[in-house]
């Protein structure tokens, strides 16, 4: 039995599927085959066909196996056991499909933004709970060393009070989403801001924690049904303010960072980690900060169904990204300061 315990043999398995087999999933699928051991995917569920066949062929037949498909994802909760499901569908697609999923006693890795609507976040939220189910949303920042060391900064109290953000992520969002569903209000829940702009709200909120209390924000559709730049201000519940610069259109493939100062340090950081730059107390920057080791996204919602680990991005934060998203479009919807509902 410990030879087998060493070669893994007896090793839990954590059986797995997906809902939605675009490129993001891509992206998961890869992770799990290749760096977590414990994760079998075993279910896979998209409505496009000739998409579904891509994506076996690509990931799974270089393994000489294909995961069960379905075209419906209600089919495929009910007839394959599973411990948990990644989604990663269009937006106002989650909630559904993540509440179902929870009844059908699996743990939830939920692609973002989380849901597109308040009562939907405190929805998911309250059925996770009844469940005893994880519901992780899959914000890379959060499983970032960068996030960590970050966290770290303002839990040992080294940013002292923060005194203002300045954030702004600039995308060729607009030519890369044309005629997707990703320019689609009913499918999308918004447009840049709702989509790649919520890492940047999230980055914000996550690493300062704390609470949006008004906004005032523009946003330009550039001939679009859906918002393409967006410009905001935010005033948080500490006094601490913000600028936001969400860009979609323009001549820069991808660039984002959030920046915040504090009275005694300040820190700018990728909104998916990946490089963060410190200064101290006497406004010195930090040479080479030591950023930890920190479980990939994948490896940790997997430790989380094992019950070895926690999500460091709960469905909270799903919730509070709605709730500053509902504000940001009131306010550019009426040309006025909007207020950010309470928790």
């Amino acid at each position: 039995m410990e030879l087998d315990n060493l070669l893994g043999l007896d090793m839990k398995k954590v059986r797995l599927g997906f809902i939605g087999c675009g490129n993001i999933s891509h992206h998961h699928v890869r992770i799990f085959l290749s760096r977590v051991p414990e994760a079998e995917i075993v279910a896979l569920c998209d409505p496009n066909p000739a998409g579904l066949q891509r994506f076996q062929r690509e990931l799974f037949d270089p393994l000489g196996h294909r995961p069960q498909a379905f075209a419906d994802y209600r089919e495929m909760l009910k007839q394959v056991s599973l411990d948990g499901v990644v989604i990663a569908t269009p937006h106002t697609q989650h909630f559904q499909q993540a509440m179902d999923a929870l009844s059908a006693g699996c743990h939830v890795l939920l692609e973002k933004p989380m849901v597109t609507r308040v009562d939907h976040a405190r929805a998911l939220i309250a059925h996770a709970e009844k469940q005893h189910r994880v519901l992780s949303v899959a914000f890379p920042g959060p499983f970032s060393g960068e996030f960590a060391y970050c966290r770290q900064l303002r839990e040992r109290g080294e940013l002292g009070d923060v005194l203002f953000l300045n954030a702004c992520l600039a995308q060729s969002w607009l030519s890369i989403t044309v005629n997707t569903w990703r320019q689609d209000p009913a499918q999308a829940g918004g447009g840049q801001a709702y989509d790649s702009g919520a890492h940047l709200f999230n980055t914000m909120l996550y690493l300062t924690h704390l609470r949006p209390v008004e906004v005032f924000a523009w946003c330009d559709m550039r001939g679009t049904p859906v918002d393409i730049n967006t410009v905001a201000t935010i005033r948080f519940d500490t006094g601490a303010l913000a600028s936001v610069c969400v860009g979609g259109d323009g001549a820069v493939s991808w660039d984002s960072s959030v920046l915040c100062v504090g009275t005694r340090g300040a820190f700018r950081v990728g909104v998916h980690g990946g490089f963060v730059e410190h200064w101290n107390a006497k406004g010195e920057k930090v040479r080479y900060p030591h950023v930890p080791d920190v479980p990939t996204m994948q490896q940790n919602f997997v430790d989380c169904i094992l019950g070895r680990a926690e999500t460091p991005c709960p469905a909270i934060w799903g919730l509070r990204q709605a709730l500053l998203m509902d504000a940001l479009y009131e306010s550019a919807r009426t040309g006025r300061v909007a207020k950010v509902q309470p928790e």
